[in-house]
């Protein structure tokens, strides 16, 4: 099952990067966790680094990046979780549309441990969490540069 999303954003694309790029900060603009952090003695944003995304359910997920380009996008395996995952990858990056004007997305693909769970992970990914996050990107955006949040 394969998810992509994208949003339109008034503002450049670096200064998007610098919340996307923050990788062990997902939590400050991902508005299903309650937090986020390096694990496995990693503390930098380089292809193999893990982190552990701790979700306000009570769910978390281990991830790893298997891609990253600086400035651009960084794509991540969860190796593990506590959801009813089989597997799952994630990019997630930031593309320039002019000065200060920029697409923020996400490509999901992911395979549920049960079929039956397919389509209402797919509508909830699809319509609630990817959605979710992009907006936090904006909204992050907005309230630390005194932008009206809409």
């Amino acid at each position: 099952m394969e998810i992509k999303l994208k949003r339109r954003v008034e503002a450049p694309a670096s200064a998007l990067w610098n919340y996307i790029g923050d990788y062990s900060n997902i939590h400050r603009f991902h508005p299903l966790l309650k937090g986020s952090d390096f694990i496995e003695g990693a503390d930098s944003c380089e292809i193999g680094a893990t982190r552990q995304c701790d979700m306000k359910d009570g769910n978390y997920i281990k991830e790893r990046i298997t891609d990253w380009k600086e400035g651009a996008h960084y794509t991540v395996d969860i190796y593990e979780t506590s959801m009813p995952l089989r597997s799952a990858k994630a990019t997630i990056g930031v593309r320039s549309n002019g000065e200060n004007v920029s697409e923020v997305y996400m490509e999901m693909s992911m395979e549920p441990k049960y079929k039956i769970m397919q389509p209402m992970m797919f509508l909830f990914f699809k319509y609630v969490a990817g959605p979710g996050i992009l907006k936090g990107l904006e909204n992050i955006y907005k309230k630390e540069h005194a932008i009206s949040v809409a």
